[in-house]
């Protein structure tokens, strides 16, 4: 931008020089004022106009800009309102025995893993991938002797939905530690997602005061790698927010 504005001054220097009787009126040099207005952004903060006019580049800028991020967060906001809810009714259902829940959360871990084998990502498949996490919140709370430890660690994708959406359904303080890890680790997007609403789920019912300070540190370490804008960071990030209010 610097270079256009010194070329197009050497241009008027230029014109000036071959032809010294050309008139340039007020209102050409307005108008040219105008159209170069828009382009200084980058180059100034500010700039003050005879009579008082002043823009403000870089200010109206940011105000943009933290606007269209409150209004893509209202969204998302809406978006997990609207899925959570969803996931309420779904998993609502009547219960079932706990031999019967064994069996069916063996069922539904195959099929998650059938799923990603057989389907390529998109909106059919993660539609198809909420409603197994959704049976999973349902019967895992059924089963009696459910290893949520070795669960958590199981290098099976479906396996791990399985912790992940047992302790959504049902938090367990005991396990958050151990939730942080493997939410960390998790190599799965969908899982991740799922993972950090179970910490949330967590943190919600031991009261954020209550979660250990290496714990959080350990949370913030899992937000810088994520995709900016993606579902899996605006979670992480409303979790973050809840315990870092009480922290301030």
């Amino acid at each position: 931008m610097a270079a256009v504005i010194s070329l197009g001054a050497l241009g008027v220097g230029v014109v000036h020089t071959v032809r010294p009787d050309l008139k340039i009126d007020g209102a050409t040099l307005a108008l040219a004022a105008i159209a170069v207005v828009p382009w200084l952004g980058d180059l100034f903060e500010s700039i003050e106009l005879p009579g008082g006019a002043k823009f403000q580049y870089r200010q109206l800028q940011e105000r943009v800009e933290a606007v269209e991020q409150q209004a893509a967060e209202a969204r998302q906001a809406g978006d997990d309102a609207s899925r959570q809810a969803w996931m309420a009714l779904v998993a609502g259902g009547e219960g079932i025995r706990s031999a019967e829940a064994v069996e069916e959360v063996g069922r539904l871990v195959d099929e998650f893993t059938d799923l990603r084998r057989s389907e390529p990502a998109g909106p059919t498949r993660t539609y198809r991938q909420e409603l197994i996490f959704a049976e999973l919140a349902r019967v895992t709370p059924l089963v009696a002797d459910f290893d949520i430890a070795s669960a958590l660690g199981s290098p099976d994708g479906g396996t791990r939905l399985a912790a992940y959406a047992r302790l959504y359904a049902r938090p367990e303080e005991e396990f958050l530690s151990a939730l942080v890890e493997a939410a960390a680790s998790e190599e799965l997007a969908f899982n991740q997602y799922w993972a950090f609403h179970a910490v949330g789920s967590i943190v919600g019912a031991v009261g954020p005061g209550n979660v250990r300070l290496d714990t959080v540190r350990r949370l913030r370490a899992c937000l810088p790698p994520l995709p900016q804008g993606s579902d899996r960071s605006r979670v992480l990030t409303a979790v973050l927010r809840r315990l870092e209010s009480v922290a301030g």
